[in-house]
């Protein structure tokens, strides 16, 4: 790894993230660290810095900067949405939980993401102190903070699955005006526009493989008039395996199902950082608070990797199997060609910072070139 590399994205992000130097050359060496050596293992990264320091004395660096440096998850988001080069939205949002087990410690983390082209961009998080469902609390002040920073009108519909319900949640999401659509057990009470009960699995009994049923009329879910949730409608479909997938939602109905199938879009996501990507459960971190900043390092490198794999797309686009899906996933050509040119050496990574960071997109691949990135 040159120290021009690192010292790019460092003057690339220092207006962006409000650390001092040395800290913030740490937070660039564990994203171009983890790009190169596809770990989190602080180990292997300790190698990375460009400097004539020990080894151990560059472990114990990187020990410090996740016992002590503070990072602001608004800046954070907002780096996130300009090197993914979303926009200013609205976006579909999703929201998800993946946890795994380090010896006799659980790590269980809180997502929200933008669904785009196939994949989830991370743009906030948080690591539950405890194992099992995430409460309404924690959901609430997750998607609380995502407003604070771009507002209730960046979100286009917020999609997830039947963990996330409760009429406590949907009835947040009701006085936030946010969209939503949820996918609800087919065992749940549902109090209809006439007021009959009954479960909401009787609705759609006789919808068969692949069918679709809609209930446009405004109902409730709950039991008992006391505990009954916002307006809402619902939307089914019968799946291959059998199984009846409900949604409820306050918008459309008819394209609630749609809109639901993009959820797979964030395990994707949590894919791309586990096992085919950087391997996020390598490391022998279990404390919430550094698990978080590991997080921000991984969505800033996944962020680079993904752009850099949209832009070349657009060069070239990737080739269709015999079954008509794509060869490789946007974020594994990114990936791969971003660690190819830091492998090499290449100064084509300095100018990708700069550009991405800036909110700027990438220049085309004149055609006489390889594929090689050519970004000035």
């Amino acid at each position: 790894m040159t120290r021009n590399v690192i010292a790019a994205l460092r003057l690339s992000l220092r207006d962006h993230l409000s650390l001092r130097k040395s800290r913030l050359e740490s937070f660039c060496v564990l994203v171009v660290g983890v790009l190169l050596s596809r770990t989190v293992n602080l180990s292997h990264l300790a190698c990375m810095f460009p400097t004539a320091a020990e080894v151990a004395s560059n472990y114990r660096r990187l020990q410090r900067f996740f016992e002590q440096v503070i990072l602001d998850g608004h800046q954070l988001a907002r780096v996130m949405v300009r090197i993914a080069g979303l926009g200013a939205g609205p976006w579909l949002l999703a929201l998800d939980r993946t946890c795994w087990t380090l010896g006799r410690h659980d790590v269980n983390v809180l997502m929200l993401a933008v669904i785009r082209n196939g994949i989830a961009i991370p743009v906030m998080w948080d690591v539950l102190d405890r194992p099992g469902n995430s409460t309404t609390a924690q959901q609430s002040a997750l998607l609380s903070r995502f407003c604070a920073v771009f507002g209730e009108a960046a979100i286009a519909g917020l999609i997830a699955d039947r963990e996330f319900i409760g009429t406590a949640w949907m009835s947040f999401l009701v006085q936030k005006d946010i969209p939503f659509i949820l996918r609800i057990k087919d065992t749940f009470q549902v109090c209809l526009a006439d007021g009959r009960h009954c479960p909401v699995g009787s609705l759609f009994r006789k919808v068969g493989v692949g069918g679709r049923r809609y209930i446009r009329e405004d109902c409730r879910l709950g039991s008992r008039v006391s505990t009954l949730g916002p307006p809402l409608k619902l939307a089914a479909t019968r799946l291959v395996s059998g199984d009846l997938l409900v949604v409820a939602t306050n918008t459309d109905p008819k394209i609630a199902l749609a809109q639901y199938r993009r959820r797979w879009e964030i395990e994707t996501l949590f894919a791309a950082l586990k096992a085919r990507g950087f391997n996020l459960e390598d490391p022998h971190l279990v404390h919430p608070d550094r698990i978080g900043k590991l997080l921000a390092v991984l969505a800033v490198a996944f962020a680079f990797a993904h752009a850099i794999g949209e832009w070349q797309t657009k060069q070239r686009p990737i080739a269709l199997k015999v079954h008509n899906r794509r060869a490789q996933s946007v974020f594994r050509l990114g990936f791969d060609l971003l660690r190819k040119t830091l492998l090499e050496a290449n100064e084509a990574a300095v100018p990708c910072w700069r550009l991405l960071v800036a909110g700027r997109p990438l220049r085309p691949i004149p055609p006489h070139l390889s594929p090689q990135l050519k970004c000035s």
